[in-house]
């Protein structure tokens, strides 16, 4: 378990402020593995080399310096290779090689295109000064990537990437036509065509970076910071070609969540670092979590909600903590004390968790989403460029909100997730194998299932949509225990929702909700599930299945389908309606397990049971793991239920937004 800390340069740059941060640290030393200094305040991509040659200088001394005071692992995160976005320009040279441009042709005010060759030349020499100051590792930071650029949203339509495109397809565009072309509804191979020209100028890029850093000192690590896919996949997400180019061990997994006003983005945002994390290589063995609490202000996110969201982050699949927490302004440190001292006190266990369970798989069914989204996905209207997802937000993460477990890597997922137009980034034969297991979807999802010829394995067609006026009314079967006739009403027509009747293709098609008008008309089906052919079950949420389920009847509704689409085997269930979210975690051979509870609401639990869906470990001795790092047997271990056997977990009480870690051993 790895804790580092990433260093703004008003921290370290004057003397003063150098002393008081070396100061601070040493008090902390027990929360501190590692030390980064940033190498820019602004996210301007251009900082003259004569500047930067002695803020370089700057950051030579105080490595030597923290050194010195036993800070053994030390070293640079550069800020700003492409630049972030477009940020103080008025007050910096502007960039003298070649911007990214738009798809409107407008220009970058800070980020560079990666295929300009004075680019190259300059940030090559940009990253041997940094190798030069003697860092230890060296951090490539998350712009790296060809959207969110400034002006530039989706990059880059230069004249040079234009004529890099056309040169390998014989192809004579201008900016106007490629653009024309990439939004066109036929246009798909164009844009995987475009989504891999982007991969793989990220790819160029980083392998220069590797050449420069290690000229100089082929002993300096390199590190790699990704974005979340939730944002988007317009960049291409070749992790595994990444990495390698950039001879990098280390990885950063990024997403948003910089204050705690809506505290469940930790949650999302552990979701998106899961994925990212299941596409890393396997020689990426050092993974550290972002803490993001930029731009610093520090009541904007609790001391709390900072070490829940580390532990989710960690049980995520992370097996360090790089914290971007502390004031980046001129200050005073003293307000971050207590923040340190509640980090220190957590590490022991976020060490057990990694030591107990690091080479666990995550549990739960997995909210389908392609690295190669944006190459594949449908284009209608001349919308390809749509506004990008800043808050890591699938459809499919509302599910953690009633206790449903999620998991973000396919290969270990119990079953798969559907929704909105997910389908359209996988084609036919990925899609056909995933109905050969569990699929949870929507009504969007059976449309694009259908008209790729594979409705007849989904156990019913769409008929007529609606968007307003609509509820859903449970039916007798089975899966609804005793709560046919409960009705719900999701508003969708505030949200711009629509609702999907729904007709049965089978006999063997089981419905379990009806759509109802507010009349009181009944318009068909709007649930069903259905056993194919070749034995993989599929479920149908017709009636908007993402927004709204928060009601006792309804998550216990879809709790019951995940079990069934698991074959009786979801990896957790929560027996009472709680805002509980389980992380769950499982060994290789599913005898071991272990499960962070995470209550994610303004109201303590009270008592629950979770059932486990892991029969290899039932009769099983089940610990707890305490806030200090230490275990103790739980009072209640592994028991028989009348299904056979079964491990469960019966738990007291978890306090408000407060976890409770359990495990078997």
């Amino acid at each position: 378990m790895k804790l580092s800390f990433r260093i703004l340069i008003p921290r370290y740059e004057s003397e003063e402020q150098f002393r008081e941060l070396l100061d601070f640290l040493i008090q902390h030393r027990g929360a501190v593995d590692e030390i980064m200094l940033f190498t820019e305040y602004w996210h301007q991509g251009y900082n003259p080399l004569d500047r930067f040659g002695e803020l370089c200088g700057i950051m030579k001394d105080r490595l030597t310096r923290l050194r010195a005071n036993g800070f053994d692992q030390v070293g640079i995160n550069m800020l700003a290779t492409l630049g972030h976005f477009d940020e103080a320009w008025d007050w910096l040279p502007a960039i003298p090689f070649q911007p990214t441009v738009g798809r409107d042709g407008l220009s970058s005010k800070s980020s560079f295109c990666p295929n300009s060759a004075a680019f190259r030349e300059y940030i090559a020499r940009k990253y041997a000064l940094v190798a030069e100051a003697g860092p230890s590792f060296v951090w490539v930071d998350d712009d790296i990537r060809m959207f969110g650029l400034g002006s530039s949203d989706y990059a880059c339509f230069c004249p040079e990437c234009i004529d890099i495109y056309n040169r390998k397809h014989g192809t004579a565009y201008s900016r106007e036509q490629l653009v024309d072309v990439l939004n066109a509804p036929d246009g798909g191979e164009a844009r995987e065509r475009w989504v891999r020209q982007n991969a793989e100028s990220i790819e160029r890029l980083l392998a220069h970076i590797e050449e420069a850093v290690h000229r100089v000192d082929d002993r300096i690590e390199l590190g790699l910071m990704t974005v979340s896919l939730g944002i988007s996949t317009y960049t291409g997400v070749d992790y595994p070609s990444w990495f390698k180019a950039l001879k990098a061990g280390r990885a950063r997994p990024g997403g948003g969540f910089f204050e705690d006003s809506k505290p469940f983005g930790l949650v999302r945002k552990a979701h998106e670092v899961n994925r990212q994390i299941a596409h890393y290589p396997d020689f990426v063995r050092d993974i550290q979590y972002e803490l993001e609490n930029f731009p610093f202000q520090r009541l904007s996110k609790s001391v709390r909600i900072t070490i829940e969201e580390c532990t989710a982050a960690i049980l995520s699949g992370c097996n360090g903590v790089a914290f971007d927490a502390l004031r980046g302004e001129l200050g005073s440190l003293g307000e971050y004390h207590e923040l340190m001292d509640a980090i220190e006190a957590a590490r022991p266990r976020w060490a057990e968790i990694e030591r107990i369970a690091g080479g666990y798989g995550t549990g739960g069914m997995y909210p389908a989403l392609s690295h190669l989204h944006e190459a594949r996905r449908a284009v209608e209207n001349g919308n390809w460029f749509d506004s990008l997802s800043v808050d890591n937000s699938l459809n499919g993460y509302a599910l953690s909100e009633i206790g449903f477990p999620l998991s973000m890597n396919a290969a270990q997922a119990r079953g798969t997730i559907l929704s909105e137009n997910a389908a359209e980034g996988y084609t036919t034969e990925e899609l056909r194998e995933m109905l050969r297991g569990g699929v949870l979807m929507d009504g969007k999802s059976l449309a694009i299932l259908t008209a790729r010829g594979l409705g007849e394995y989904c156990g019913a067609e769409v008929v007529r949509t609606y968007d307003n006026g609509i509820t859903e009314i449970l039916s007798g079967d089975p899966l609804n225990g005793d709560d046919a006739g409960e009705q719900r009403d999701a508003r969708f027509a505030m949200k711009k929702g629509v609702a999907y009747a729904l007709k049965p293709t089978s006999d063997k098609t089981r419905v379990l909700s009806r759509l109802v008008s507010f009349t009181k008309d009944d318009l068909g089906p709007g649930s069903t599930v259905f056993e194919n052919e070749w034995g993989g079950r599929v479920a149908v949420q017709g009636y908007p299945p993402w927004q709204m389920i928060h009601s006792g009847f309804k998550r216990k509704q879809l709790l019951r389908i995940g079990e069934w689409l698991c074959g009786g085997q979801l990896p957790a269930f929560i027996d009472r309606s709680l805002r509980v979210v389980p992380f769950v975690k499982y060994a290789a051979d599913e005898r071991g397990w272990l499960i962070l509870l995470l209550n994610a609401s303004y109201d303590e639990t009270g008592a629950f049971e979770v059932k486990l869906g892991y029969p290899e470990a039932a009769g099983r001795d089940i610990y707890e793991l305490l806030p200090d790092g230490t275990s103790v047997k739980h009072r209640q271990g592994a028991a028989p239920s009348g299904e056979g056997l079964q491990a469960t977990l019966s738990v007291d009480n978890v306090g408000v937004w407060q976890s409770r870690i359990f495990y078997t051993r």
